[in-house]
């Protein structure tokens, strides 16, 4: 592909994440109230999760932004709904947010992959699985104001850790994303995963060696803290932070709940875990272990009909599919190749 049809590919893709984005807007409702989040006001623990507060109060009294919306009021056809500057930054946002996600995960695609067939589908990919996993649902329709920024965020910590970029930046961007939300603890084990990794296999020592060590123990006191600090700061605020078994236990029990929570990661994730073995990086193949782990933990917090909670697992289950897809084509293409020269001899000795 020259260089003239990727970026027309490019411009496609922005276009396709723009129409997603905007889609998300409308058919999703927002369960947290954002002029409340704006002033420290809302329950707990939607408003621990406070890094949108700036943006959200930027925009509310933004004259740019008011114009467009006074705009936009116009075409009533494409904007059916009344817009709010609030609405048009978390358009802005979600667009930067989701396109990030979609080029690190196909960057790490392309670190892992030996052949490279698939490169130009990862990000369709990624925004299939996206819209699947944050908007087709038939109950639980909602969205979250710190959603994308935390997928976003969640994809720059793998991509980070996968390249084995300088820890100093993952130390930044992991404080930046706990601001954002929690579940940024799940990425220490990750870490410490990685950094075991020795001849494509993992040394449980290793976890435990000085290097890494410096960097996930003092992150974890500073997630601790953090923790600490914001519930004390929002103490007064109503709060729905409990534990959500019960309700987990009730859907799992439900079959007309099972489509919907296998909707998560566009429901590539039995696709993964089966064929993991195909996945040809190692170390994304250890990353797997991951997903129980989060598992257990979206059981205990998250509510898994809403399988946004899910949503940070995108990047990792993305790549590790197009991955499997890739190994299995070319182990097609080279049976059938292999195929065709046996016929070959075949023919040539029946001639002789």
């Amino acid at each position: 592909m020259d260089r003239r049809q990727r970026w027309l590919l490019y411009g496609f893709y922005l276009l396709a994440t723009i129409q997603l984005i905007w889609c998300y807007l409308w058919l999703t409702r927002p369960y947290v109230d954002t002029h409340l989040y704006e002033q420290g006001l809302e329950r707990m623990p939607f408003q621990g999760r406070c890094l949108m507060m700036l943006p959200m109060r930027l925009a509310h009294g933004n004259a740019a932004l008011r114009f467009l919306d006074r705009l936009f009021a116009h075409s009533h056809f494409w904007f059916p709904k009344p817009g709010q500057p609030e609405v048009l930054m978390q358009a802005a946002i979600g667009v930067v947010c989701l396109a990030v996600t979609g080029v690190l995960t196909t960057r790490m695609y392309a670190v892992s992959s030996r052949r490279h067939l698939l490169t130009y589908f990862v990000y369709p990919l990624v925004l299939a699985v996206w819209a699947a996993t944050y908007v087709l649902h038939t109950v639980q329709n909602f969205r979250f104001i710190y959603d994308l920024p935390s997928l976003a965020l969640f994809t720059g910590a793998l991509y980070l850790i996968y390249l084995r970029r300088h820890w100093a930046w993952f130390v930044v961007l992991f404080s930046v994303a706990t601001i954002n939300r929690e579940t940024t603890l799940l990425l220490l084990p990750l870490y410490a995963l990685d950094r075991s990794m020795l001849g494509g296999r993992v040394r449980w020592r290793r976890v435990f060696q000085v290097q890494t060590v410096a960097v996930v123990l003092p992150l974890f006191v500073a997630w601790v803290g953090w923790e600490i600090f914001i519930r004390h700061h929002f103490a007064h605020n109503r709060s729905e932070f409990y534990p959500r078994l019960n309700w987990n236990v009730k859907s799992v029990l439900a079959p007309q709940a099972w489509p919907q929570m296998l909707s998560a990661c566009g429901y590539l994730l039995p696709f993964v875990v089966l064929l993991r073995k195909r996945i040809p990086s190692e170390r994304l193949r250890a990353w797997l272990w991951l997903i129980p782990l989060w598992l257990v933990f979206m059981f205990s917090y998250g509510i898994l009909v809403e399988t946004r909670v899910f949503g940070e697992l995108i990047p990792l289950v993305v790549c590790s599919a197009a991955l499997i897809a890739e190994e299995l084509m070319a182990a097609k293409m080279a049976g059938g190749a292999q195929g065709m020269r046996v016929q070959e001899e075949v023919r040539v000795r029946t001639a002789a």
